[in-house]
């Protein structure tokens, strides 16, 4: 996973990975919670916010 989340990107099509990246380290945080506090709401607002950016991500695929 990619530690480097910074939208300042050198091409337009590059910021969709950007915001995978982030979605993907957020799904890991949400589980991290969860396994932690074994509550399976902890990672909840983090696992809505991954999905908010996968979306986000796919539609600027599909206008690029």
């Amino acid at each position: 996973m990619a530690k480097d989340l910074d939208l300042d990107v050198d091409a337009p099509d590059e910021v969709s990975q950007v915001l995978r990246d982030a979605a993907e380290a957020y799904h890991e945080s949400a589980g991290d919670l969860e396994s932690s506090w074994q509550d399976k709401g902890a990672g909840r607002p983090w696992t809505a916010i991954a999905r908010i950016l996968e979306r986000a991500a796919d539609q600027i695929d599909k206008k690029i």
